[in-house]
This record gives structure tokens, C-alpha cells and sequence, in this order.
């Protein structure tokens, strides 16, 4: 069985108000509701303020548009195309094979479940297409994805090796 919480009005006006208006600071929002700016503060400390709900989101998807450096990324926060190449051809050409099969054969494996899927004939490089516009769908919900674009060069680069063979 939950437990009931009662809530005062002092609480009530001051959560009404932040509602209303949820960048007030709480000095602002004491004045407005005419209680102490202390009691208020312990009320924002308790649960966090919606301003701090916003900056944390607001954050995290800041974070979520960089790549992190780590010893198989690059390093740099903003990239040039040569960069996005680079990073490509690094995921490409280094033996993934060992948790990915070969790429030929796994992205022929792949074309003939979707071929049955689909009652129709897809080609190993269709895969490589088919994969790059994830990439580009991906890109459409977060543009400062870097491993978007990254992948998406990686797949057209396994595309372009698989029909000139």
C-alpha cells in the first residue's frame, strides 16, 4: 500500500509557483510566495529544482553529442570530414572480424535474412546502403551524434569495397 503524503500549503504554493515558472531561483520564488527563502531552499535541496532538471537534461544531451576519448576514438570534440574519414577507416579496416565475422560474409548473412523477409533479393552491398540510412535516420534524431556520420562513411566504404570486387 503507498503511503499518503500530505503536503502543507506553504509546500503547495511554492511547487505551484516553480510549476509556473520553472527557472525561478528560489529567492524568486520565496518572494513570490511569501515564505523564507531557507524554507524554500531545503524544499528545492530535497528533490532538486526543475532549473537543475532542465540543466542536467540539457547536459546529458550535450554529452550525448560528443564522442568520447577513449584509445580507439580520435580525441578531438569537434571534427573536420577528414576526421569523420579517419575514424571510419580506423573502424573499417581494423580486424572486427573477431567479434563481427567477416564483413563480406556477415553483411551477405544479413542480405539473405532480409531477402527473405522481404520475399525480394537484396544484395550484400544493398546491406551497406540499407545500414548507411540508419545512419542518416539516426542523424535526423541527433545531428551531433558523431558515430552517426562516422558509421555511415564506414558502411558506404564496406559498400563500395563489395561491388568492386
Amino acid at each position: 500500500m503507498a503511503k499518503k503524503i500530505k503536503y502543507g500549503k506553504k509546500q503547495v504554493a511554492v511547487w505551484s509557483y516553480k510549476v509556473d515558472h520553472p527557472l525561478a531561483s528560489a529567492s524568486e520564488v520565496a518572494k513570490a510566495t511569501k515564505t523564507s527563502y531557507g524554507y524554500v531552499y531545503k524544499l528545492f535541496q530535497k528533490i532538486g529544482t526543475p532549473k537543475e532538471v532542465i540543466e542536467t537534461a540539457v547536459k546529458a544531451k550535450v554529452d550525448a553529442w560528443v564522442i568520447p576519448e577513449t584509445s580507439e576514438s580520435p580525441g578531438p570534440r569537434s571534427y573536420s570530414r577528414g576526421d569523420v574519414l579517419d575514424t571510419a577507416k580506423q573502424y573499417v579496416t581494423k580486424d572486427r572480424a573477431a567479434d563481427h565475422g567477416d564483413m563480406e560474409d556477415n553483411f551477405q548473412r544479413i542480405a539473405e535474412f532480409w531477402s527473405v523477409h522481404l520475399d525480394q533479393l537484396i544484395d550484400a552491398h544493398d546491406v551497406a546502403v540499407m545500414m548507411t540510412l540508419l545512419k542518416v535516420a539516426r542523424i535526423k534524431s541527433n545531428p551531433y551524434h558523431m558515430d552517426n556520420f562516422i558509421d555511415g562513411a564506414g558502411y558506404l566504404a564496406c559498400g563500395g569495397e563489395l561491388v568492386s570486387k
